[in-house]
């Protein structure tokens, strides 16, 4: 998988192994990004994954300086934290690390090893023009088509009072029209569970 324009603001902390393990959602559905919290002592990390056509209106690779453009405003926003989720103040929380990319799935790269096999039968029956073509073609329509691409973005912040971390909230639909709903995912001390955010009920109870 392509991972483009990726910045780091500071040492990135990992994210608890336990939150990592919940990572099994699928978050390439139109309209719904996915989340997953993790808080560990007083350190707060959040993943977040949203499909490129809920961010910048499009799926495939940007080739265009506006696509372009597009992209780079994009990654910006995320590199905003506070754009994408506020924090409870009564935690006392600062932001230690933010990343954000984006990320083209090319899930097609094991149709194209497969037409190794074409070239060798081309040259067999004198048809590699043909075959050739044939293979331009398909990897130009793969190109627009199969190609799902998603915006990553993790924060991790250290946090006073880490109980006060109660609920979070989601500025992020604010800034994306496209995005619908995120299915979240955490673990607290208190336990692990998941949840639906919605645009109407933007927050997240971490009770």
């Amino acid at each position: 998988m392509k991972k483009l324009a990726t910045v780091v603001l500071a040492s990135c902390i990992a994210i608890p192994a336990h939150a990592q393990d919940t990572r099994q959602m699928d978050a390439h559905v139109h309209g719904v990004s996915a989340l997953q919290v993790a808080v560990e002592g007083g350190t707060l990390s959040l993943d977040l994954t949203s499909p490129g056509v809920d961010v910048v209106g499009f799926e495939y690779e940007a080739s265009t300086d506006a696509d372009k453009d597009a992209v780079a405003a994009a990654i910006g926003q995320f590199l905003t934290p506070g754009d994408i989720v506020a924090l409870p103040d009564a935690a006392g929380c600062r932001l230690s690390a933010a990343s954000a990319h984006l990320d083209l799935g090319d899930d097609h790269g094991d149709d194209h090893d497969s037409h190794d096999d074409h070239d060798d039968h081309a040259e067999e029956h004198d048809e590699h023009d043909d075959h050739a073509e044939e293979h331009d073609d398909h990897d130009d329509h793969e190109g627009e088509a199969g190609t799902h691409s998603a915006f990553h973005a993790a924060y991790t912040y250290e946090c006073d009072a880490p109980d006060a971390l109660t609920s979070l909230s989601f500025p992020f639909f604010d800034q994306f029209a496209n995005a619908q709903e995120i299915e979240a995912e955490y673990v607290t001390a208190a336990g692990a569970g998941q949840a639906e955010i919605s645009r109407d009920v933007a927050q997240l109870d971490l009770n």
